[in-house]
């Protein structure tokens, strides 16, 4: 049934190097090959019904008495921590727990599962945990915990090379699915636009609309309207992309990396108010991260920003990367303005957009 399709790794660059650190969190897929004369992996796949639940939930099927003997204190530590650089407390996760005994064909399609199996067996003496795709569903993360005791798998959910790199694959998976969401009523004159003008694909909402396109600079902005307590409410969306010419590494530091935003958004992203523009907010110091980005290095920031001359403001997200082919700095921003609700949902659906930004091979940019 299992086939081994991947091993997680997470990378950080340290010290001018790059390291690669393992895990022993493997990724199997549930669709096997038709080697042995069954169906093979897409006709499995095509039978599986699609996931269920919203986004960013996640059911732990344990029993009530592990869950107190320790689970269920390393689940609040590791999923309901809060979403970084909120301007208010949001879990990065919704956490249900189901009883082992109503795990029916209700439940099984969940998007992500994490299923815990606590008994003295051979199978249990080390502490194990396993992470398999499309189980019961389609796009579905199923989690096996398997552990002597209740002790034993806590343990293992508080250690970070398990617990927090579990929690971190299921953000990126929930932000792919917004990607994947996204491509399915996609605004394909716009992104056509992106191509020609910027040398850029990118996966871009039907309702997406240009705000601004000139000389390396590009403003994209989703104007939504949602219903709380009786009354409609703006929620916008944003994204900005912006070229310059690349120096050196010294590009990538949290300081050069601030300034240059700073100073383009003062120049070019004004609010509604006459003299107000958008900039950071340092209240709440923004976090900085080394990444990979489709196969070479990233620079990715967190904060939040404000509205000078305004009162807006809310969370943003960016990632900064080299077009090698043109010899530029490529920054993509994303922000959210959504003051009546939740904005953990919106940051993700906004870092799937700024994560579907990429260099075509072959364009020359019209500036």
């Amino acid at each position: 049934m299992l086939t081994l399709v991947d091993r997680l790794v997470r990378s950080a660059l340290k010290s001018g190097l790059l390291c690669v650190l393992g895990l022993s969190l493997i990724l199997v897929s549930c669709v096997g090959g038709a080697s042995d004369g069954k169906p093979d992996a897409a006709s499995r796949a095509a039978l599986l019904p699609g996931k269920v639940g919203p986004s960013g939930e996640v059911v732990m099927v344990v029993s009530e008495s592990a869950w107190s003997r320790g689970i269920g204190a390393a689940v609040d530590s590791v999923f309901l921590r809060p979403v970084r650089v909120l301007p208010q407390y949001e879990p990065r996760f919704d956490v249900i727990r189901l009883d082992p005994e109503e795990f029916d064909r209700f439940w099984k399609p969940h998007r992500n599962l994490v299923v815990f199996d606590i008994a003295d067996r051979i199978d249990t003496q080390e502490p194990s945990m396993r992470v398999l795709r499309s189980r019961y569903a389609k796009g579905q993360i199923y989690v096996e915990v398997k552990a002597r005791t209740a002790k034993a798998a806590a343990d293992l959910l508080l250690n970070p090379a398990e617990g927090e790199m579990l929690a971190d694959l299921l953000e990126q998976e929930e932000a792919a699915r917004y990607g994947q969401w996204i491509g399915l009523d996609r605004n394909e004159v716009l992104e056509q636009t992106i191509r020609e003008k910027h040398g850029l694909s990118c996966l871009l909402p039907r309702d997406a609309q240009l705000v601004q396109s000139a000389g390396g600079f590009a403003w994209i902005e989703r104007n939504l309207t949602r219903m709380k307590g009786g009354r409609n409410h703006d929620v916008q969306l944003g994204i900005v992309v912006h070229r310059t010419p690349y120096v050196g590494p010294e590009d990538f530091s949290m300081a050069r990396m601030l300034v240059r935003r700073d100073s383009l958004f003062k120049a070019r992203v004004s609010g509604s108010n006459p003299g107000s523009w958008m900039t950071t907010e340092y209240r709440l110091p923004p976090r900085y991260e080394e990444v990979l980005f489709r196969g070479g290095f990233a620079a990715t920031l967190r904060g939040l920003w404000k509205m000078e001359g305004d009162f807006m403001g809310g969370p943003w997200t960016s990632i900064a990367w080299v077009d090698q082919a043109r010899g530029q700095l490529v920054t993509v921003d994303g922000y959210v303005y959504a003051p009546y609700f939740g904005k953990r949902e919106y940051l993700r659906e906004v870092e799937a957009i700024v994560r579907s930004f990429a260099p075509l091979a072959t364009q020359n940019t019209t500036p």
